[in-house]
């Protein structure tokens, strides 16, 4: 069984079959935009084992940028014209939600596509089927354990150099959400499919996110920005925990969304290390947020530290997509489920907020 799974990156193409996309930007500058599709293969019944999922196929939709014949005064044609309408199309065949998937730190192009493939088959149901997409930027995808024994200096190179192309993917991300935006508005009462988007941003993914937003609300009057999503997955956040006091971080992030949900862990080593050897400040997905005097109402906060996984190598930071206990709680999130509906959450009020319970 295949899954699909549409795509847009800044990334360089590489001109190779095997890794398309490279760690570095597109050459024409890091905002510019390629779009397509691949095919996943998925194997054997794990579907929380990501060695079940392989890229078969990738197909990037050409730009079209020619005129041609001036007598036929053409337009240029993007990626994302038939992306859009593509997807778009699935979505109605299916009855299908669409999840954006935003990955985080030490993720190749082909480890996106194929942790996006994972999410659509963990979070997926009969009543509730997903579409996915990733915004893949172009991070090293590098293989640097969260051991603290390990080389610190080039623990230290990767993440920065991660965090520089995170931020440095700003304007690329605004453009393809700016796109999605209009595309949706656009659409007439037939072209639209009824279905639900929603975005998920793990790790890395939330900083380069708050870049995002930045560039994307620039010249939005405040409170106004088009509320597209219906649900933001913040997971295992690798962002301040002060963001949702500080405008220029996540303070507008819920002016695009119904919900807001933020799954954090206490246990997440590879947070841990992000604060002692990065000098990082706590970070959103270790605690929570730093205080929650101020909070929007619509931001709901699950705690994961119970079900993050246990042993040396349990799945800490990769819980959202690895862990039955969590991706069955985004499961309910997504059929609408009150939480205080979801047995297996207690409610912790000094938190206020939710704990996942084995």
């Amino acid at each position: 069984m295949d899954a699909t799974v549409y795509f847009a990156t800044n990334r360089n193409a590489t001109g190779n079959p095997a890794e398309p996309f490279g760690t570095s930007y597109n050459p024409d500058g890091p905002f510019c935009v390629r779009y397509g599709y691949a095919e996943v293969a998925v194997k054997g019944k794990k579907p929380h084992d990501p060695k079940s999922y392989s890229v078969q196929k990738v197909e990037v939709i050409p730009d079209i940028v020619e005129p041609g014949d001036p007598a036929k005064k053409l337009a240029p044609t993007y990626g994302s014209d038939k992306a859009l309408p593509a997807l778009r199309a699935r979505m109605r065949e299916n009855k299908a939600d669409l999840l954006i998937f935003i990955h985080g730190f030490n993720c190749s192009f082909k480890e996106a596509l194929e942790n996006a493939a994972q999410l659509r088959q963990v979070y997926s149901t009969a009543k509730r089927p997903l579409e996915v997409a990733v915004f893949s930027w172009p991070s090293d995808g590098r293989t640097v354990t969260p051991d603290l024994s390990a080389d610190s200096s080039k623990l230290r190179l990767a993440y920065f150099n991660d965090r520089t192309d995170a931020e440095a993917s700003a304007s690329a991300m605004a453009r393809a959400l700016k796109k999605l935006v209009d595309f949706v508005k656009d659409m007439s009462r037939e072209e639209n499919c009824g279905q639900r988007i929603h975005l998920l941003a793990h790790s890395m993914g939330n900083f380069a996110l708050r870049h995002a937003i930045r560039a994307f609300g620039q010249d939005i009057k405040p409170g106004c920005m088009p509320r597209l999503f219906d649900n933001i997955f913040l997971m295992a956040a690798d962002e301040d925990n002060d963001a949702f006091e500080m405008p220029h971080k996540f303070q507008r992030l819920p002016e695009l969304a119904t919900a807001v949900h933020v799954y954090y862990a206490a246990n997440d080593r590879v947070l841990q290390v992000s604060d002692t050897t990065k000098s990082n400040p706590d970070r959103l997905g270790g605690a929570g947020p730093r205080t929650l005097s101020d909070l929007p109402r619509k931001v709901t906060l699950v705690d994961c530290a119970l079900v993050s996984g246990v042993g040396a190598l349990a799945p800490r930071h990769s819980y959202y997509r690895e862990m039955p206990p969590v991706t069955a709680d985004v499961q309910a999130v997504l059929a609408g489920i009150p939480g205080d509906a979801m047995d297996w959450r207690q409610y912790v009020p000094a938190e206020r907020g939710f704990r996942i319970t084995p």
